[in-house]
């Protein structure tokens, strides 16, 4: 029965992290479409309505206890500070580039942060993997031709900051297992953060997306109620049932499908660095979460 528990729970988190893959191309192919603050909005909004028959279905309770509150809002704000930064690298670099450097760097910077404050018994390998992915990640924003303009332009500052904020919201995920179910603490997130991303938009932005053309829907649709709505809590899933450090594992599958969706919906080059760099960073994460 644990078996076959952990097969289906395996074979989700895949699911999950393919659509993650997606979700690159598809901010890509948004990046023309309006204001940024709206589409944000438009993201968590969508994707807190979808979740609300599940939690019906399912007979999740819709209310939060005090310290669940708290796990909430350092989640919703951390979410909207990472959709932030990743609309923005999406709309200046390549989105393959992006799902490699954000997604590797995302494990590598949360075993870091963990290593470093939370759970200080860090091994060898540990120390070798972190070197190996620092290495990769610096591959793959081409490191010995960078300058802060250049980074800025190219998007690769804004990639490193996504990364960042993710590192928050894989932890808080984590720490809000004892204190909130993880549907009720998904619903909730997002609804905060559409609150909050709704303070920076303009209603004009938001209601002129009534006339756009059917790909800006299909891809909002799919990157809010597919990847936000799913993949996204069953990542909150996974930090709660398994911690962030191997959680954040499941996200060496992204790179590879990253590549795939931009090189098929946008024919967007493949760069040797990325592969190289990207392999070394998937080398990384296989290294910190390898058991002795």
């Amino acid at each position: 029965m644990i078996a076959k528990e952990e097969l289906k729970f395996t074979i989700i988190m895949v699911l999950a992290m393919i659509t993650w893959g997606y979700s690159w191309a598809g901010a890509k192919i948004l990046g023309p479409y309006g204001d940024v603050s709206a589409k944000i909005f438009l993201r968590f909004f969508l994707a807190s309505i979808a979740l609300i028959p599940i939690l019906l279905k399912y007979r999740i309770p819709f209310t939060v206890s005090k310290s669940g509150l708290q796990f909430i809002l350092i989640n919703a704000i951390s979410l909207c500070s990472y959709n932030y930064f990743y609309f923005r690298s999406t709309h200046m670099g390549l989105a393959g580039v992006g799902g490699v450097l954000v997604t590797t760097l995302n494990p590598i910077l949360t075993s870091t942060v963990v290593f470093c404050f939370v759970d200080k018994s860090v091994r060898l390998k540990d120390l070798i993997g972190l070197a190996i992915g620092f290495i990769g990640g610096s591959i793959i924003i081409r490191f010995w031709e960078m300058d802060l303009n250049l980074m800025i332009k190219s998007g690769s500052l804004f990639y490193i900051l996504a990364s960042f904020s993710w590192v928050s919201v894989t932890l808080s995920s984590q720490k809000s297992k004892n204190h909130i179910h993880f549907l009720s603490y998904s619903f909730w997130s997002f609804v905060v953060a559409a609150g909050f991303s709704f303070l920076f938009c303009n209603l004009s932005d938001i209601a002129i997306t009534i006339n756009y053309d059917r790909y800006f829907w299909i891809n909002i649709l799919s990157l809010s109620i597919i990847v936000m709505s799913f993949a996204n809590t069953m990542y909150f899933f996974a930090s709660s049932k398994i911690g962030a450090v191997k959680a954040s594992s499941f996200i060496f599958i992204v790179p590879l499908t990253a590549i795939i969706f931009s090189k098929i919906l946008l024919d967007e080059p493949i760069r040797l660095t990325t592969l190289m760099g990207g392999s070394l960073s998937i080398i990384a994460i296989y290294l910190i979460n390898k058991k002795n």
